[in-house]
């Protein structure tokens, strides 16, 4: 009998190192398939910019710290989705064009769920990208897009780059809906290209609240109380503007 326990006890402690090195063998902050992100993982892997080079989901656990200068998270891969989960990337300020807190320039891109401040530009995606649940507020910009791009449920307030600093700037094709994008010093929401649909949205206390470079970019049911509520673009009906419908 006891050599029998013996011998199972050589086999438990057997089975434990096995799994003790395949817990080991597995990929560092892998979750799930989703890649976690946090400051003492950005800085063991070399600092800032934390680089996505591969498609897949990736999520932080922590608030991120950014130095002067230097991009947050650079993102260069296709469909990728980078979830904040609720926390922030922080930069030191800055009323330029730079640096990004999430430069995320892969075709298909997603950044949500948490709050970018203190950039050049706070969020920038590429064609076909999404950007939702975000707070992008107090950066030289706010949120950039490319073209056919999709915007929604976004704070974009306080923008500060001189002339220019915007809440939310897309190219053409994009869909920007249920946004608040207050208090920038050039446009609250702007289509520089053709074909957008802006809907929804509250815009106030900026110099213009949208900005659309021709009529084919159409706005509806939006709030709006600027220095101009509107520049370019068709109403497509029941906007307020200053307490009147428009």
């Amino acid at each position: 009998m006891r050599e029998q326990e013996m011998k199972w006890g050589k086999l438990a402690a057997t089975f434990l190192a096995a799994a003790i090195a395949l817990g080991l063998a597995l990929p560092a902050g892998a979750v799930d398939g989703t890649i976690e992100i946090n400051q003492a993982k950005v800085l063991a892997a070399g600092g800032f910019p934390y680089v996505i080079s591969a498609s897949g989901s990736y999520r932080l656990t922590g608030n991120l710290t950014v130095p002067a200068a230097i991009n947050g998270i650079n993102f260069f891969a296709a469909n990728a989705t980078l979830d904040l989960n609720g926390f922030s990337i922080s930069g030191p300020g800055s009323t330029s064009g730079t640096p990004i807190g999430v430069n995320a320039g892969g075709v298909d891109s997603t950044v949500e769920n948490g709050t970018v401040t203190g950039f050049g530009v706070g969020v920038k995606v590429g064609f076909f990208g999404i950007v939702r649940n975000m707070h992008a507020d107090s950066n030289g910009n706010g949120i950039l897009a490319g073209s056919d791009s999709l915007v929604e449920h976004c704070t974009a307030n306080d923008s500060t780059q001189v002339t220019i600093g915007s809440g939310i700037v897309c190219v053409s094709g994009c869909q920007i809906s249920g946004n608040t994008a207050n208090s920038n010093i050039a446009a609250g929401i702007a289509c520089t290209g053709t074909v957008c649909l802006i809907s929804g949205n509250t815009l106030l206390n900026n110099s213009v609240g949208i900005s659309a470079s021709d009529p084919t970019t159409g706005y509806v049911q939006n709030v709006l109380k600027n220095t101009t509520d509107h520049n370019g673009g068709t109403s497509l009906g029941n906007n307020l503007c200053n307490g009147i419908v428009c």
